[in-house]
């Protein structure tokens, strides 16, 4: 299981891991909605969902199946990720990943913190391997998931079109 964790940033600042409560609906679809609106890192631009349904998200998540985390500094959530392990039994052995970090908190540390956590928390659940989907262009978050021990094991060619031009999706994997 997971246990809330506070992590020194490079900047000396600290930030604290924890899973979401369903007071920070707002701002959840807050942070998405800001890292949605550059365009060019996650899929989506913009959620569609109200602070109620986010709320009902967040309390509906079976924490044995899926580790959603936020990052909180100074009192603001930063960021968030999810890892959500394979929902047959053909898939349980695999967790899919995603993370997202505010623009002005990236490069700090948090990105590998939330990493971090989320391999132990599969780990600890006998999980054998872990992946995640990345646009070819976001160099930092490749670099860093290679640092992590992730590879490529595939690529969508132009799946997402960024700025008026095909970019291919890069699918890596880490096996424990």
């Amino acid at each position: 299981m997971f246990r809330p964790q506070r992590v020194k940033l490079k900047d000396g600042r600290a930030a604290l891991l924890r899973r979401p409560r369903p007071a920070d609906a707002h701002a959840l679809i807050a942070t998405i909605n800001a890292i949605g609106a550059e365009k060019v890192l996650i899929m989506t631009e913009r959620l569609r969902m109200t602070v109620a349904q986010e709320r009902r998200f967040l309390r509906s998540i079976d924490p044995r199946k899926v580790l959603y985390l936020v990052a909180e500094v100074g009192g603001r959530v930063v960021g968030s990720a999810d890892f959500a392990r394979g929902r047959f039994s053909k898939d349980a052995h695999t967790v899919h990943l995603g993370i997202a970090i505010r623009k002005e908190y990236r490069g700090l540390g948090i990105g590998k913190a939330m990493m971090e956590a989320g391999i132990g928390w599969a780990r600890s659940l006998g999980v054998r391997k872990l992946t995640l989907a990345v646009f070819e262009t976001n160099e930092g978050a490749i670099a860093l998931y290679r640092q992590l021990g992730f590879a490529e094991e595939a690529r969508l060619k132009g799946q997402v079109i960024l700025r008026g031009q095909p970019v291919d999706e890069v699918l890596m994997a880490r096996w424990l």
